[in-house]
């Protein structure tokens, strides 16, 4: 049975820009989540995005059925099938870790990622190496499938992990040197992901599944005191699609003082109807122009 009807997008963002730009010189860079699919056009001249879209639908508890609601997503969205400059694939999945680049061998990434995930059927273990000051690989599993649907589809290569770019973002934050430390929190459906840094230095990331605002507290306020860092000095920038009544920010606003909203990059540019929308609704989708 078709779900076609079933695939509309959550927000659609342009403006006649992307009518009188050649698209041909410009990047579509794609967040592929659980039961989300987003994209945005980037015009690397200008330094500007041009148009964002995202889907949202039931994550499904099979990977092909996720598949199958993305490939509709295709079948309705004819922008997709636009000879772009290039085509960037990011994943936002769960299963990923950081391997010191010193430290790393290509031909043990599987051994690496699996230390700390169980190996799943299906499964193609990628690596993204990171620029310096970085100089770390984050490994990472996608669904052998569902990647190789898109790189046919985009014609592209090109695929990194959606951590890779917020850890290339986060350095451009004003507070992310700050001396009692910084942690950003970046919502998905159900798991967020929390990095946090103390003077500049990555301490810590990770991935972690909540069913309520508490146990984002309690994950956060966890992970600090394990690193020795007082929740109460700490800044946090949150990010996702939330809102101020939203359980998430509700509760972290009643334990975390120094809790701030994420902001859009501010070395890009973007039309008038993006900057009506919070900034810190994708801002690991713009992330991911850092990555072309």
């Amino acid at each position: 049975m078709s779900v076609l009807s079933h695939i509309h997008p959550a927000f659609t963002v342009d403006d006649a820009t992307l009518l009188e730009t050649d698209l041909t010189t410009c990047h579509l860079l794609v967040m592929v989540g659980q039961g989300t699919f987003s994209y945005v056009v980037f015009d690397p001249h200008a330094k500007r995005f041009l148009a964002l879209k995202s889907y949202n639908f039931q994550p499904q508890k099979l990977a092909v059925a996720d598949l199958e609601m993305i490939e509709q997503v295709f079948d309705a969205d004819k922008l997709l099938f636009t000879a772009f400059r290039s085509v960037l694939i990011a994943f936002d999945t769960a299963d990923s870790t950081l391997v010191p680049e010193k430290y790393y061998n290509s031909q043990l990434k599987k051994d690496y990622l699996h230390l700390v995930y169980p190996e799943k059927l299906q499964e193609a273990v990628l690596a993204d190496m990171l620029p310096a000051p970085l100089s770390l690989v984050n490994v990472y599993a996608v669904d052998k499938d569902l990647v190789g649907f898109l790189r046919k589809e985009f014609s592209t290569d090109r695929v990194v992990h959606a951590h890779s770019a917020l850890l290339q973002a986060h350095p451009f934050d004003f507070d992310f040197r700050n001396t009692e430390g910084v942690a950003y929190i970046t919502v998905q459906r159900n798991r967020f992901c929390l990095t946090i840094y103390a003077g500049g230095k990555l301490i810590n990331q990770q991935e972690l599944h909540f069913e309520t605002g508490l146990d984002v507290v309690y994950h956060l306020v966890n992970a600090l005191r394990l690193l020795g860092l007082d929740e109460q000095r700490v800044k946090v920038k949150l990010g996702g699609a939330l809102a101020n009544d939203s359980q998430v920010y509700q509760e972290l606003h009643k334990f975390i003082p120094q809790l701030e909203w994420l902001q859009r990059l501010p070395e890009f540019q973007y039309i008038t109807k993006m900057q009506e929308i919070p900034g810190y609704y994708f801002h690991n989708l713009y992330a991911l122009a850092l990555c072309v």
